[in-house]
């Protein structure tokens, strides 16, 4: 897929109305969020300044101990232990850059010096027992000090909307989407894609790339009022029955907060946990690093179009 670049709304070609989508993406999951480089900025200047966490400052202070004062046998088991936190803590980095995702160690220029062999975990949704295979971008402890991960879909999330001819489009909700679910996938194969019956959100899998004029601005209108611009990207389209529908995935990723119980299963975090301030330092992380990707891809650019 081609990167998540903020367009600005003069590069829409379309203005497409969603009637009566209560969420951006999914409406089958209050608690998937989509989170958008855009919006972070102000959140992330409100939390520079506070405190390093606990699990940041007892890793500061881990590295500041000498090693001659630990013994061969504390040496290894420290050894061990960043070892394993650099399997998913993404490891080290220069200070003026974005912490990398989780499993990937950088050097104080920004190369990749070490990449964890584990970086994906499956998450079950409890509602239909269906698996969701998750990349894990963040691994953080919440201020409860419960075990928690940022993971965002392997596959390419999707949701198909219903054309309402001259109101716009609407989203299709659970009902009637099992009814037209071999359209849907045979839509997508025809397009040599394969649609994923996945748990908290329909994804699909293979090969997608798409121009930047192809992004189209959609805006949530149930309310009755005009809401907040979201960008997304046409997959295809296909007709049934007399209506038109079309597949589409959104342009900003697709996040999921979860969290370890007790037994080491992982679960979709509770609504109240998303404002923890782990849970906020996660997703700035998270959009800081995204930002610096989407200003390197932009100096390549200029630099190959100077050429």
């Amino acid at each position: 897929m081609a990167a998540a670049t903020p367009v600005p709304p003069v590069l829409c070609k379309q203005q497409l109305v969603l009637v009566h989508a209560p969420l951006p993406l999914l409406a089958r999951r209050r608690r998937a969020v989509s989170v958008s480089v855009r919006a972070a900025p102000p959140r992330q200047r409100q939390h520079q300044q506070r405190p390093p966490s606990q699990v940041q400052a007892g890793r500061s202070s881990s590295q500041a101990r000498p090693p001659s004062a630990e013994g061969p046998s504390g040496l290894r088991r420290r050894q061990d232990e960043e070892e394993e936190e650099g399997r998913f803590a993404g490891g080290t980095r220069a200070a003026s850059m974005p912490k990398p995702p989780a499993g990937f160690v950088l050097d104080d220029k920004g190369r990749c010096i070490a990449a964890a062999s584990k970086r994906i975990v499956t998450i079950i949704d409890d509602a239909n027992n269906r698996p969701l295979e998750c990349m894990i971008r963040r691994v953080f402890r919440s201020s409860q000090d419960h075990d928690c991960m940022l993971l965002c879909p392997v596959d390419m999330p999707v949701q198909v909307l219903k054309s309402t001819n001259f109101s716009g489009w609407i989203a299709v909700d659970d009902h009637q989407l099992k009814q037209i679910i071999p359209s849907v996938a045979y839509a997508l194969a025809r397009v040599h894609m394969h649609l994923v019956e996945s748990g908290f959100c329909y994804t699909a899998r293979g090969g997608f790339c798409f121009p930047e004029e192809a992004i189209q601005e959609f805006h949530d209108s149930g309310d009755g009022a005009e809401g907040v611009p979201f960008e997304g990207v046409e997959i295809c389209c296909f007709n049934l029955d007399g209506a038109h529908y079309m597949i589409y995935t959104p342009v900003d990723p697709l996040l999921f907060v979860a969290v370890k119980d007790k037994d080491g299963v992982l679960r979709i975090a509770e609504d109240d946990l998303m404002d923890d301030p782990a849970v906020v330092d996660a997703i700035d992380e998270e959009t800081e690093f995204t930002a610096l990707v989407e200003e390197e891809e932009a100096l390549i650019e200029t630099v190959l179009g100077e050429r």
